[in-house]
């Protein structure tokens, strides 16, 4: 079988997929959390959540300082995670 080329598609589909927000809200219990819940948590909007979990954009300075307090993300880790982007 002939290896193929990951499209830039996919590969950004893997890369979203592997977000330190995403993962830790998925892995909270039965029922997870919900982008609303973790909005509340952090007194941002879910649209924000939202462009957090997708790689649109990075929480502010101040919010990675809530995130880190409420599920011990560091802005390293998003930072590392952030770094490899797909071009």
């Amino acid at each position: 079988m002939a290896n193929r080329r990951i499209s830039a598609k996919e590969a950004f589909a893997a890369w979203r997929e592997q977000n330190p927000l995403r993962l830790w809200r998925l892995q909270q219990g039965p029922e997870g959390w919900k982008r609303s819940v973790m909005a509340r948590q952090l007194e941002v909007s879910h649209t924000a959540v939202a462009n957090w979990e997708d790689g649109n954009s990075l929480p502010t300075a101040d919010s990675c300082a809530k995130i880190e307090k409420l599920t011990g993300i560091t802005s390293v880790k998003w930072m590392e995670w952030y770094e490899k982007k797909p071009k």
